[in-house]
């Protein structure tokens, strides 16, 4: 069986012996070749026998041709095949050494890079396109108030040559309120930012004390006082709660109002002290708040309605005063039980951590083994779906502020989230714990210069 011609012809790299062994490697079909491989396209059988009959036509038989001369010349087409194949295999491991130096090493380890990069900013700058970034950025996503009080924050504007964020700086100038977070994307401050780590878009503006569930909107600008969304369900995007916290002063978080604007006043009211040069503008924009609802005719979820709602689903109290919520039957009392000690004698054990005549590491060790059968009780409860227990003490864990429980807390919360399905909250706490920090600047753009 005569071998094919290769489809690459000449310019064919394989080097495999098999490959050399089935297929021709002439630098030019032949006529006969190619009009046979027009024939094998339509009866390939035929093709192959007419060219068997053809050889034996042209091929003398052994029984015809003894003579030596012939013999000879065999033997010198056999060397000339061999001596043409040895080239042959010479120049095309030649050229494929050539073509893979060029994907190889520092320079394809460089190319990789590059394109992964490119990749990741194609997919960054997609992500800017829509308000999809805030889920994919955040995991979460924002109600509706929140893009009412954006489009009011707009009609504050005083500098038509940027129309995104003037009326940021008009706040922060005026009121010396920064508005963060998702308002910064709506603003464009991560069109064509730096890239930075899942966990840097996780902490941008997360401060000391806030839990997962809490995502700051408002801030006093230079101070620890922040206000923020509360959503006891990540997935939630209506009728949130919005609470205020000062990190100076602890991990005590109060519910201010039902909705952005009402938040908004409150700010304006309680954290807001005028001076004479901007106690004109502090009448104009409160009177400003309830004329664009009325505009608009928007009616906004109200603080008091949504903290009786909310209060009927707390099953427990907690160091940051908001409490928690999950899934609790009260028939059979499934989903919560009362942790092992109360809150009162777990203040105590974590008051060790405080004393000055212990090592800290002596301390640390104390507090441990008196909080292990705690932790123990929470984690048997967790196994008999009671999942708010492990809640309660990761949270008060976190809430105490003491960085050498944070190993315990993560293997408290991150059960409860999971049994729960609020893995979002699993991402945010661990990215949290990784860089927790004390600081009243948290913007990632900060970090990331």
């Amino acid at each position: 069986m005569p071998k094919e011609d290769c489809k690459y012809w000449d310019k064919c790299y394989q080097r495999n012996p098999a490959h050399l062994s089935k297929y021709n490697h002439p630098e030019k079909p032949a006529e006969k070749k190619e009009d046979c491989a027009e024939d094998r396209k339509v009866a390939p059988k035929r093709c192959a026998s007419s060219q068997s009959e053809d050889t034996e036509k042209d091929t003398p038989s052994k029984s015809e041709d003894k003579d030596e001369p012939n013999a000879s010349n065999s033997s010198a087409d056999v060397e000339n095949e061999e001596e043409a194949k040895g080239s042959f295999e010479s120049e095309t491991a030649e050229l494929h050494k050539e073509a893979m130096s060029n994907i190889s090493g520092k320079n394809y380890m460089e190319i990789l890079e590059k394109r992964i990069r490119l990749s990741v900013q194609k997919e960054y700058d997609n992500l800017c396109e829509s308000n999809e970034f805030i889920r994919h950025k955040f995991l979460v996503e924002m109600p509706p108030d929140f893009y009412e009080f954006w489009k009011f924050v707009g009609s504050l504007k005083t500098d038509p040559a940027k129309p995104k964020d003037a009326g940021l700086e008009h706040l922060d100038k005026v009121f010396q309120l920064q508005l963060v977070g998702p308002f910064e994307f709506l603003a464009g401050r991560f069109h064509g930012a730096k890239l930075g780590e899942p966990g840097d878009y996780l902490r941008h503006w997360r401060f000391y004390y806030d839990p997962p569930e809490f995502q700051t909107i408002f801030v006093r600008r230079g101070t620890g006082i922040h206000y923020g969304y509360w959503r006891d369900v990540p997935q939630d995007k209506e009728n949130l709660l919005i609470a205020r916290n000062d990190s100076a002063k602890g991990c005590a978080f109060q519910f201010v109002a039902g909705n952005a604007f009402d938040a908004f006043l409150y700010y304006l009211e309680h954290d807001f002290v005028a001076t004479p040069f901007s106690a004109g503008q502090l009448t104009g924009v409160k009177k400003a708040v309830p004329k664009y609802l009325s505009d608009n005719s928007l009616e906004l979820a109200q603080l008091d309605r949504l903290q009786r709602e909310r209060n009927k689903r707390v099953v427990a109290k907690t160091f940051h005063r908001a409490g928690i919520v999950v899934p609790f039957e009260r028939k059979t009392q499934l989903g919560y039980r009362p942790l092992a000690v109360s809150d009162s004698e777990l203040k105590k054990m974590l008051a060790m951590l405080e004393r000055k005549d212990l090592d800290g590491g002596a301390a640390k060790q104390a507090v441990l083994a008196k909080l292990q059968p705690v932790a123990n009780a929470a984690t048997i409860a967790v196994d008999e779906s009671d999942f708010g227990s492990a809640l309660e003490l990761g949270i008060d864990m976190f809430s105490s502020g003491h960085k050498e429980l944070h190993m315990l807390a993560s293997s408290l919360l991150v059960p409860a989230y999971s049994m729960l399905s609020r893995p979002q909250f699993i991402a945010i706490a661990k990215a949290h714990m990784e860089q927790r920090r004390r600081e009243v600047n948290l913007s990632m753009f900060e970090v990331l210069k």
